[in-house]
């Protein structure tokens, strides 16, 4: 069973679901058995999926062929700009995993292994981008990571290498208690979709808009197409304004009407952040902008003009098209839907009602439009249509009555409070002190432990990086530069005067070689010292100069001196009483008042941060090195 893993497009997901069942049995190979799991599924993840609203691809699943003997489920969904798709994905795949026990299932984004990502600092040293292919799955309700066989015994139950998919399938279905990863790896995924499914109603956003009776009565019979509309109009281009100009399909008539109408917050965000005016020829009027009605009317004329170009979008029908749409309409007639039935009885999806009562037949409806929705979905993959040809369909058929909906605008309810658009830089502090929280008192100790470690050939070897069970190698710079100095004495002829270290062939006397020994070092030490002399006067004159220079320059004002703070301030960037390191000397036109050099490096450290712009960078990098996280303070 192999799989080949190509690049999925941008803000994408997809997801495969093996059976395990099926590793190794033709009998559980079938697509029919692969039918009857999948709908099982969508059976008992379609209370969660009624209510919500996807940015751009609902959840999906169809049988996939792996190759010509192995079958799976797949499907592949676009989260566009809201991120909370994904996680909300990565909560049903969780979910489906421990419902459907022999399910194994691996998740992967535009970013490859994203669940990895997440948890990266929580992982374990050994795994890495290149050697995580068909490692990770979701099983049983948890993360599970393959080990790699760390000596030949493991290999006997522990895939080599990268590992085939069934491999791993069968390593983990034989060790779940050793491929199921701690908790602290978890921790950070648990965190994103423990939210769920509470957090579905709690990320809605209702907002009042105008709209022609048309579009409100699309919105009441589908709610969830308020979607592809605002994606329609924030992708607008201008071919699609074109449509905008004239209105064909959604001509605002001389009465429009108050809708409250539901949003996700990512939606709302994107429709109520455009800058629009409507064309003149297009009917549309708005009032001034300081009118109290000014929003509810330029979000309604946005959202019409985003189902305006949804319907322009949409191709022209053949007869063929025609007949399997007039099809599609035939649910009860497809097999599949008693499958899904079924399944929703089994997972009491009718909560118990009888067959005939309202409730019932309510569920019954909603059931049934669900199961439509996927077979619609399914012909319009194939035939390439969008979800324009949905919106025709249902202005065709839908009817609306204006004499209630205008009795509906008395009863509307509030809209709901959208200051969440708005974050200060306290929140934004307060939303990132969980991943971040370090002070200038915590990063100065850090930079000098950072300062003291050893550079190899790999780069400096971080405090915090964990090390192989061996034992470190021992530099001692000052016997290295004896040793040096030793070894060129020697090759040029002179004794250091170690016992040992004798020059070759030497035929004096003891004595003789002893007072030459002494005579050779003196002589050595004090063209040494005469050096060091001439070189330490050369350096004087040096730093005299710079000083010269740097004294008509206003660098010294860059730097903060000691007693330069106040108690408050001083507290904020380090500890009380810290004089700074000895040593820190004054510049050239300060007056001899020495610079707080923990202080300056501090500050130097965090100018450096907040100029990346959040963007990662050689100061975040080395933050990081240290285990200190900047924040924006």
């Amino acid at each position: 069973m192999t799989e080949n893993r190509s690049s999925l497009p941008d803000n994408s997901v997809e997801y495969h679901i093996y059976s395990l069942k099926a590793v190794g049995d033709r009998n559980f190979s079938k697509k029919s058995y692969f039918e009857e799991i999948r709908f099982s599924i969508l059976a008992k993840i379609h209370p969660f999926l009624k209510e919500y609203v996807w940015q751009e691809d609902a959840f999906n699943l169809a049988v996939h062929e792996l190759d010509a003997r192995s079958l799976c489920l797949r499907g592949l969904t676009r989260f566009g700009d809201n991120i909370d798709d994904e996680w909300f994905l990565v909560f049903l795949l969780f979910l489906i995993s421990k419902e459907f026990s022999e399910c194994a299932i691996r998740v992967n984004d535009s970013d490859s292994e994203f669940l990895l990502i997440e948890a990266a600092e929580t992982l374990p040293p050994w795994i890495k981008p290149e050697n995580s292919n068909n490692r990770v799955f979701i099983y049983q309700g948890a993360l599970h990571i393959i080990p790699i066989a760390q000596h030949p015994g493991h290999i006997t139950w522990l895939p080599a290498g990268e590992p085939d998919l069934v491999d791993a399938l069968l390593a983990l279905q034989r060790f779940p208690s050793i491929t199921r990863v701690k908790p602290s790896v978890e921790a950070p995924i648990r965190k994103r979709i423990d939210k769920y499914p509470g957090y579905i109603w709690s990320n809605f956003h209702h907002a009042h808009c105008y709209l022609p009776a048309s579009v409100a009565a699309i919105l009441q019979q589908e709610p969830k197409l308020v979607a592809p509309a605002v994606q329609a109009f924030y992708c607008r281009d201008p071919i699609d304004l074109k449509a905008c100009r004239v209105m064909k399909h959604f001509p605002p008539s001389s009465r429009l009407f108050k809708r409250r109408v539901r949003f996700t917050r990512c939606l709302y965000a994107q429709l109520v952040q455009q800058q629009f005016r409507p064309d003149k020829r297009s009917g549309w009027t708005l009032p001034p902008p300081m009118d109290p009605q000014f929003k509810a009317n330029s979000l309604g004329c946005k959202l019409t003009c985003g189902f305006e170009i949804l319907v322009s979008r949409v191709r022209t029908k053949t007869a063929e098209n025609q007949q399997d749409g007039a099809e599609e309409l035939d649910v009860e007639g497809d097999p599949r839907w008693r499958m899904f039935l079924t399944s929703l009885q089994k997972n009491d999806y009718f909560k118990g009602e009888l067959d005939g009562s309202k409730l019932y037949r309510e569920l019954f409806r909603e059931a049934k439009s669900y199961f439509a929705r996927i077979r619609r979905d399914e012909t319009n993959a194939k035939l390439d249509w969008n979800r324009g040809s949905e919106v025709l369909d249902l202005l065709k058929s839908v009817s609306w009555d204006e004499e209630k909906l205008k009795d509906d605008e008395t009863r509307l309810e509030t809209e709901d409070d959208d200051s969440w658009l708005q974050v200060s830089e306290e929140e934004v502090d307060r939303l990132l002190a969980g991943y971040q929280g370090s002070n200038g008192a915590a990063i100065v100790p850090s930079l000098d432990k950072f300062l003291q470690t050893v550079s190899g050939l790999d780069g400096v070897e971080f405090p915090s990086e964990d090390k192989e069970e061996t034992d470190p190698v021992q530099f001692d710079p000052d016997k290295f530069m004896e040793s040096v100095t030793r070894m060129l004495r020697q090759l040029g002829g002179e004794d250091d005067g170690e016992d040992g270290d004798r020059g070759d062939g030497d035929e004096l006397d003891e004595d003789d070689s002893e007072m030459s020994s002494c005579s050779s070092e003196s002589s050595v030490d004090d063209d040494e010292r005469a050096e060091l002399d001439k070189e330490a006067a050369e350096f004087a004159d040096y730093m005299k100069a710079m000083d010269e220079e740097l004294a008509s320059t206003t660098l010294a004002k860059s730097f903060v001196r000691e007693g330069e703070l106040s108690d408050e301030e001083d507290d904020a960037g380090r500890p009380s009483g810290d004089g700074g390191p000895p040593g820190g000397g004054g510049l050239p036109g300060d007056g001899g008042q020495p610079v707080d050099v923990d202080l300056n490096a501090v500050k130097n450290i965090l100018e450096s941060y907040r100029s990346q712009q959040g963007i990662a960078g050689p100061v975040s990098n080395i933050l990081k090195s240290m285990e200190q996280r900047a924040t924006s303070q």
